[in-house]
């Protein structure tokens, strides 16, 4: 932004002293969209450790012996959910270490299951009441989230048969790391 403002201002004599305040009240305005949800996420993730929700739901879902297949789609599941509400990178700390120790009990590749939990929390860079990526492309746009929304639900049906090949055929996402670095996979 820096950059960009300087050459502008000073070398390419496209901007004066009040566009130069327009684009800094819109990078505000734009990083305040992120900011607030990054915090509203934290804030949300802490919560969750506090009371230590992801470990109680753990204890019940093991005792429920299901299978690989099935452990991917609910991994994929409480990612889903999870991702409507929080960002990737705490989602992955809270909700992927509790649930590591699940995926490895039914004997699934470690890279599957970072695989399972990536694709599903990329729903929720799109999907409310989070959706980071929406509200960002909405301010940035000027166009209401609701407005958007009907446009965005029709691109969750590829990204949810993705998702499902990724549970089902873990061999089709895996060849490619099995070729690069065997000694890391199964």
């Amino acid at each position: 932004m820096l950059y960009a403002g300087v050459l502008s201002f000073f070398f390419y004599r496209e901007m004066d002293l009040k566009g130069l305040n327009d684009a800094l009240l819109d990078t505000g305005r734009l990083a305040a969209v992120a900011l607030f949800c990054v915090g509203t996420a934290s804030a949300f993730g802490w919560l969750l450790a506090y009371y230590q929700i992801p470990k109680a739901i753990l204890a019940g879902v093991s005792a429920w012996g299901m299978g690989p297949t099935l452990t991917g789609f609910f991994i994929a599941l409480v990612f889903l959910v999870v991702g409507c509400f929080l960002d990737a990178i705490p989602a992955i700390i809270i909700v992927g270490t509790i649930l590591q120790p699940l995926a490895q009990g039914v004997g699934m590749d470690p890279v599957h299951f970072a695989l399972i939990g990536i694709v599903s929390l990329a729903f929720g860079l799109v999907t409310p009441p989070y959706g980071l990526c929406l509200m960002i492309s909405c301010a940035v746009a000027g166009v209401r989230i609701l407005d958007v929304l009907k446009d965005v639900m029709i691109m969750l049906v590829p990204m949810l048969a993705v998702l499902a090949v990724v549970i089902v055929w873990p061999d089709f996402v895996l060849w490619l790391p099995r070729q690069i670095s065997p000694e890391f996979l199964k």
